[in-house]
């Protein structure tokens, strides 16, 4: 058996999703077939042939993920990722990946990342834990906030004004925020935004709210409604959250002071929320948000000196890291970084610290320390007061962010 590894265009859409439909059991849907064409964002097409059948496949996403300090970095999101059974355990995804890397590399995107179905597959490959998330199912009794409430106003807006004033506030979000990516007017339009029947899941349209402090459009929620009777004339109102976000922290805490008092409401869900979320803080019972954490990022650097130029840094110093790479044999070797100037070149010079390429994607972003990372054994650390050192060059502000699943 000859199997043929090759891109595919957007007009071969539905084969390259043959595998994924088979491995996940889903259905075919022109209308979801015709959404995925449409993407910009969807540049990489990689199927695997046994003959002229698909029996594997993997996309990209081409984006920016923001990173600490207000800047981005050209992002490779491997998404839609399968090999159907009959051809499974004969090194098809391995070649998969490969590729998919490569042509990062081709495309200039030093990193690549993906939320995983099976979070041990990617380690062989060199994608590190980034981050964490965890869904939240809030009694609407039990949602009262401390302090003092922020005034603001709220406002329904049709899916055309929401196109044009929710990025504005999602991208002010970006700047403060890591792991954050970018999106564009197809991606609002066709995923964010969307509201047809096959995607309410039983729930009704989407409501689109828009909060203004002062004036200023500072936050936005999108939520459905969905009715339940559990008990003849007791109506059951579950609120299903998709986003609500805020481009300041008043406006965050606007927009879920707002969701927590819905008229009606009995439970507030939502999930992709980050382990430092403020709704810890500012519920007076945070344990009746009921939250409940799982690994979400995975990051994978895909070209070592050009993503640690690609980031700020939290203090200033430098570091001579060497990395091990073996799946993509071009990033090992050693690299003296520069905080101060954001720069990375490769040197001769000893090493003060040694990392997988596991350990280097998940502290790239600031979800984890290099600390904790030796703790697995993803770091050694070889000069006195390194780790310390690089702990403070990479730490961000805020956890890691991605508010929706690609």
């Amino acid at each position: 058996m000859s199997i043929e590894i090759r891109y595919v265009g957007p007009e071969q859409t539905d084969e390259f999703a043959l595998p994924i439909r088979t491995a996940f059991g889903l259905g075919y849907s022109a209308e979801r077939s015709e959404r995925s064409r449409r993407l910009p964002e969807l540049t990489t097409r990689i199927a695997a042939f046994d003959g002229s059948e698909p029996v594997g496949g993997a996309g990209a996403y081409a984006f920016e993920f923001s990173t600490p300090g207000g800047g981005s970095v050209p992002t490779s999101g491997l998404t839609m990722v399968a090999v159907v059974p009959t051809h499974r355990r004969q090194g098809i995804l391995r070649k998969l990946i490969q590729k998919q890397l490569e042509d990062a590399r081709e495309r200039g995107q030093p990193i690549a990342a993906l939320w995983a179905t099976e979070a041990p597959i990617y380690g062989r490959f060199g994608y590190g834990l980034a981050a964490f998330a965890g869904d939240v199912s809030i009694e609407r009794d039990r949602s009262a906030f401390v302090g003092s409430p922020v005034p603001f106003t709220a406002r329904y807006v049709s899916e055309a004004e929401a196109l044009e004033r929710i990025p504005r506030i999602y991208q002010a979000a970006r700047g403060a925020t890591t792991c954050m990516p970018s999106r564009s007017t197809e991606w609002w339009s066709l995923r964010r935004l969307l509201d047809v029947e096959s995607v309410r899941g039983g729930s009704g349209p989407l409501q689109r709210v828009i909060f203004q402090i002062d004036g200023r459009d500072e936050g936005y929620a999108l939520y459905r409604v969905r009715l339940d009777h559990k008990e003849p004339q007791i109506p059951h109102t579950v609120v299903t959250v998709q986003e609500a976000i805020g481009a300041t922290p008043a406006g965050t805490r606007a927009a879920w002071r707002y969701l927590c008092d819905l008229d009606l409401a009995t439970t507030i869900n939502a999930t992709c929320l980050p382990t430092d979320h403020p709704l810890f803080l500012l519920l007076a019972e945070p344990r009746r948000m009921h939250y409940r954490a799982y690994d979400s990022v995975f990051v994978r650097v895909v070209d070592v000196p050009r993503a640690l130029a690609a980031r700020k840094y939290g203090a200033e110093g430098s570091l001579v890291i060497e990395v091990d790479d073996e799946f993509c044999p071009w990033n090992t070797g050693r690299y003296r970084l520069d905080a101060a100037a954001s720069h990375a070149t490769r040197t001769e010079e000893p090493w003060d610290l040694k990392v997988t390429a596991q350990a280097l994607g998940s502290a790239y972003l600031g979800g984890f320390s290099f600390s904790r990372l030796a703790e697995a054994g993803g770091v050694e650390a070889r000069t006195e007061g390194a780790l310390e050192r690089a702990d403070r060059m990479f730490v961000a502000p805020r956890l890691p962010f991605c508010p929706e699943i690609f």
